[in-house]
């Protein structure tokens, strides 16, 4: 079963490079710029091993902490990054989550991240070198199971996300977690937002690291300065600590395969309704009737479908880390909080970059109706308007109440509305230059295709290329009126305003004319 397998992953991404030979530029290009950060990893396995094995341990903690929280967050908030093999394509086969799990478990290990990671801490190991080499066989087992960890933590937490967004209870039950999370944390925001970052490295962040090596998140990392210490008990049971949670994580993950093996994949329907929402919609011109439909099938969308739900909060989840995090931490002036909404903004914009590929098979219906291109660029355009406008505004209000400096009102105000709009405009057009294969609807919304990795970085390092390019022009008169004088807002309401509307519309007839042209590549690309 285990060459059955990564057999099957191998010949998935064979063809894929066949048909598509840039994916493997792709490949190539990730192979050279991880070995390319290689020899960084010498430099600070070199200073690492100057300092001493209290201070050294204390980094490397650090260092685990950070890689293992961006293996679980990272995948939840850039959707496309997931591309383990789904296990339930082998669900009408009536094979055991037990027999697929050691293929599974091989198929996410011989992937290049993880295969550079484990070449990262092995180097970073041997900073232990004169503790004596019992040291670093402990750093390097350690290393290794924190590896482990990293993996299989980010396959559950994938896997448990895409199920708590599976319905409206658990939707529910999910924002109540996630409430609790946020009062867990605040205090510790609050101390550092009120310290500022000096005090917190001085007092708090040692003491949350000391309490890190005692859970797995770090316990690999310092269980050779327990070590060192002559403290071997400790070394022991860290590494013991971490090998049973990593075993503990992997039968989670077996047990979500077992669930996804037994249940199939669910599209919703079945429920009555009085009305059509969408059809009912359809009134006036040919056009605008189809605007219309358009704009109420993708308002169902944004409501009920987990996959737009993701790409809504992955949005927000940047300018809250920025304003609540970054803001406090570096100690920076209050007139940056107003990137938050402008970054609110640009990020909802930027985040609609493969907005065709998630339509599936309602994009084969409009492509049959005919030459509607630029309607139903438009109609998914203006759905996104319905949700982004307030929230984008309630962001801006909430900042300006925030620092007092109400002067800037009409400064940011044009700032949100350039930057909402270039950002829309330009994502209207790569997700019908660039588009790749999405989550079909009832899928996990945090899963890729084996292979459509290439494809999604693509299009969203162009996209983001585009959206750096653009936002300086539709911000400069913005800044100016926080540095310079205040008037230069008045110009900034204008430009933004102008420069914004414009460019959705540039934007939206430019991606519906391509729509019509490439429709036929266009269904091949996302089906």
């Amino acid at each position: 079963m285990v060459a059955a397998v990564l057999g099957l992953k191998a010949r998935v991404v064979r063809h894929q490079l066949r048909r598509e030979w840039w994916r493997a530029l792709l490949l190539v290009g990730g192979a050279v710029w991880s070995l390319s950060l290689i020899p960084a990893t010498f430099w600070v396995q070199r200073y690492l091993s100057t300092e001493t094995s209290d201070v050294r341990a204390t980094l490397l903690v650090g260092f685990a902490a950070v890689c293992v929280a961006g293996w679980v967050v990272v995948p939840l908030l850039v959707t496309g990054l997931e591309d383990t093999l789904d296990p339930g394509r082998f669900a009408s086969l009536g094979v055991e989550a037990r027999r697929l799990m050691p293929g599974l478990t091989i198929a996410a290990v011989l992937t290049l991240p993880t295969m550079f990671f484990v070449a990262v801490f092995l180097i970073l190991a041997r900073s232990w070198r004169y503790e004596g080499w019992a040291a670093v066989t402990v750093a390097s087992v350690g290393g290794l199971l924190t590896v482990a960890l990293m993996v299989v933590a980010a396959r559950v937490a994938v896997a448990w996300s895409g199920r708590l967004l599976s319905s409206r209870r658990a939707r529910l039950s999910a924002l109540g977690g996630l409430a609790v999370a946020a009062a867990l944390f605040a205090p510790a925001a609050w101390l550092t937002f009120r310290d500022g970052i000096d005090a917190a490295l001085a007092y708090e962040i040692p003491v949350v690291l000391e309490w890190l090596g005692r859970t797995p998140v770090g316990a690999g990392m310092a269980a050779p300065g327990s070590l060192a210490l002559g403290d071997v008990a400790g070394a022991v049971w860290r590494l013991a600590l971490l090998a049973a949670t990593v075993a503990i994580v992997h039968r989670a993950w077996q047990a979500n395969v077992a669930y996804t093996l037994v249940h199939p994949t669910f599209r919703g329907a079945g429920t009555r309704r009085r009305g059509d929402a969408i059809l009912d919609a359809r009134q006036g011109s040919r056009e605008h009737g189809i605007v219309a439909a358009v704009r109420a099938r993708s308002l169902i969308y944004w409501r009920t479908d987990p996959r737009y739900l993701v790409g809504a909060i992955g949005v927000v989840a940047v300018p809250l880390v920025f304003f609540g995090l970054a803001l406090p931490v570096l100690g920076l002036d209050q007139r940056w909080g107003f990137a938050a909404p402008v970054m609110l903004a640009a990020s909802i914009g930027w985040g609609r970059h493969n907005d065709v590929a998630y339509d599936s098979t309602a994009l084969h219906l409009d492509i049959v109706a005919g030459r509607v291109g630029r309607a139903v660029m438009t109609g998914r355009t203006q759905a996104v308007l319905v949700w982004a406008v307030p929230l984008v505004a309630a962001g801006a209000l909430a900042v300006l109440a925030w620092s007092g400096l109400w002067e800037a009102a009409p400064g940011v105000v044009g700032a949100c509305v350039g930057a909402l709009g270039v950002t829309l405009g330009i994502s209207a057009v790569t997700s019908v230059l660039l588009p790749y294969r999405a989550p079909e609807p009832g899928q996990n919304p945090f899963g890729a295709e084996v292979g459509a990795v290439g494809a999604s970085l693509v299009a969203q390092l162009v996209s983001g290329a585009a959206m750096a390019a653009a936002l300086p022009i539709v911000t400069v008169a913005f800044v100016l009126s926080l540095t310079v004088d205040a008037r230069w807002g008045w110009l900034a309401l204008v430009a933004g305003v102008g420069l914004g509307v414009a460019g959705a519309v540039a934007g939206v007839r430019a991606a519906g004319s391509l729509y019509d042209r490439r429709a036929g590549r266009l269904l091949a690309a996302v089906s």
